[in-house]
């Protein structure tokens, strides 16, 4: 009889293999089902789920501007939701195709409209009187002028529910995975085993996904189509909206280019200074805006009409300046009366993108007029800032290949929790840039933007690759680790799990 054996354990080791499955499926998983994007303004599948892997690479390498922007998603929700409740308690006139919304909005749709919910087309004949059509998504304060002019249409939450493509399946699969990966590290910290830089970064962005799990609760998922606005004054409403929305980006265009210019002035002014020159042209002049009940008759008259156009968007606003005019009539006629004597720029009604992140318009531009004040979501994207960098201080005894490789994790997590330094510099260069002090004439109109840009850069540059770094290196000292990695927590095995 050849030699038999009972039930027998299987080995408590596991392999280099075992621990990069793991972890690359646990992150996997966390990041694929936390990233909610945005409606796309036009649905391609191709787009979409490139758009959807790019917001995982960034999840990835960057999760606290996807923690900001979820953060300031819910805001924007929620003080469109009080916007929505007040003007649908006093609209009761049908003025659309159909019947306006008299049940209170509830965190579901109010989030379904702040991600792009509702969409407005606009027709017109461009100067080859070829019919032409400009689709855009409503931005939240779009949406709240809607609401009060009785043109936002009936949406239930069964409607957002239905649209909502949410997987149960594969998000309780991801919970299993997440209690068992946490179960397995918090079991081998108890018994005094070593944690890998892998296993720890990856518990690092499944806090984070929680995290975004948890701002982003109430948002609908994997939505791909929006409700276009329908009804007998639309095309107005939207040539108004559009007219508002194009002549904003001219002036942001204008913006640029007078920065532009203005460094390339100064910078040849010090030139100049250095070899004796002592008489200068005037500096270039900021673009001024007018408002918009201006920029109205402007675009109507025969002068703007007949001359050479810088921007092909000029010549839509043309073609659009009459039904424009239209649409700010018909909402003053319906109570709506804060347009005449704004600015477009302060009032910004559609977008033509699905603006998954913003965190441009969180910090502002280099050459914005905007994004440059202390806010909520700047302190919301330092602090998780600091938590990111400082979680991975976690990992400063840990054993890696090689003592540079140790030190170089060490100084990324430092370097990032200095992110309150630099966002501090960054707010106060822009206040002196906008102060009107005479004191700040030399930072307002001189040439120290010059040497400013190139430090900032720097430092966008060493924090994309302290970021970086965590990832690259928590896969590369998977080559060499100390024995006791490969020992297992015995419990954690008896738990469903991927592996």
């Amino acid at each position: 009889m050849s030699q038999v054996q009972g039930w027998t354990l299987g080995p408590q080791t596991r392999g280099t293999l075992d621990i990069l499955w793991t972890c690359l499926a646990t992150l996997g998983l966390c990041v694929w089902t936390a990233i909610h994007p945005n409606i796309p303004v036009v649905h391609n599948a191709w787009s979409t789920l490139f758009e959807r892997l790019g917001l995982m690479g960034l999840a990835i390498i960057f999760p606290e501007i996807i923690i900001t922007s979820a953060w300031g998603q819910r805001r924007r929700a929620k003080n469109l939701l009080v916007e929505v409740n007040r003007s649908l308690g006093r609209t009761t006139k049908k003025t659309t195709s159909e019947p306006p919304t008299t049940d209170p909005w509830f965190h579901d749709q109010a989030m379904f409209a702040v991600m792009g919910g509702f969409a407005i087309e606009t027709h017109y004949l461009d100067s080859a009187t070829e019919k032409r059509i400009i689709r855009r998504l409503l931005t939240p304060e779009g949406v709240s002028i809607l609401a009060k002019t009785g043109h936002l249409p009936a949406l239930s939450r069964e409607d957002v529910a239905e649209r909502s493509k949410a997987d149960i399946f594969a998000k309780s699969i991801v919970v299993g995975q997440i209690i068992w990966f946490a179960l397995q590290v918090l079991g081998r910290l108890c018994q005094g085993l070593p944690v890998t830089p892998l296993e720890t970064h990856t518990a690092i962005h499944v806090g984070c996904a929680i995290i975004v799990y948890a701002i982003w609760v109430n948002k609908p998922y994997n939505l791909l189509q929006s409700v276009v606005v329908a009804g007998p004054d639309t095309n107005y409403l939207g040539a108004f909206f559009n007219f508002s929305d194009i002549s904003r980006d001219l002036f942001q265009k204008e913006c640029e280019r007078y920065e532009m210019e203005r460094i390339e002035y100064w910078k040849e002014r010090v030139i100049q200074a250095s070899q004796g020159v002592l008489t200068f042209g005037a500096p270039p002049k900021p673009p001024v805006l007018k408002p918009i009940d201006q920029l109205l008759d402007d675009y109507q008259s025969d002068a703007i009409r007949n001359c050479t156009k810088r921007y092909n968007d000029e010549q839509i606003l043309c073609a659009i300046a009459e039904d424009a005019c239209q649409g700010l009539h018909l909402l003053e006629s319906q109570g709506c009366n804060t347009f005449r004597g704004i600015q477009p720029s302060h009032r910004k009604l559609l977008r033509h993108t699905s603006e998954n992140f913003t965190i441009r318009t969180v910090w502002g531009g280099w050459s914005t007029d905007f994004g440059h004040e202390p806010n909520l979501e700047k302190g919301i994207h330092v602090l998780f800032n600091i938590l990111y960098g400082g979680c991975h201080l976690a990992g400063w005894a840990s054993d890696f290949p090689t003592a540079l490789e140790s030190w170089l994790w060490r100084g990324s997590a430092l370097f990032l929790t200095t992110v309150p330094v630099w966002g501090g510099l960054w707010i106060l260069w822009w206040k002196s840039v906008r102060s009107r002090s005479k004191a700040l004439y030399l930072i307002r109109n001189g040439d120290l933007d010059i040497i400013a840009a190139p430090v900032f850069f720097l430092v966008l540059v060493g924090y994309t690759l302290a970021r970086c770094y965590f990832l690259i290196e928590a896969l590369m000292s998977l080559r060499l680790l100390p024995s006791a990695a490969y020992q297992t927590v015995q419990w954690s095995n008896f738990l469903p799990h991927v592996s």
